[in-house]
């Protein structure tokens, strides 16, 4: 797999729990796995959010069509 190389910045206290767990040469793979699943994670929230939205429209179509259903115009 291709990679890139990042200069970023953390905060000492999670710089120091990451190596008390991971092993120096395991951190960029442990970094890349964290940040894949917060994406993954993030992206199902999302995808929720839009089956709610479109749920919630569906029920007040059904809601506004109730009353046309019993029209008569059958």
């Amino acid at each position: 797999m291709k990679s890139a190389r990042l200069n970023i910045s953390l905060p000492q206290k999670t710089v120091s729990a990451l190596n008390r767990e991971v092993k120096p040469r395991e951190r960029s793979k442990f970094i890349a796995e964290a940040i894949n699943n917060l994406l993954k994670k993030r992206q199902e929230q999302c995808l929720a959010r839009e089956y709610q939205e479109a749920a919630n429209g569906s029920r007040k179509l059904n809601q506004d069509l109730e009353g046309t259903l019993g029209d008569g115009l059958d």
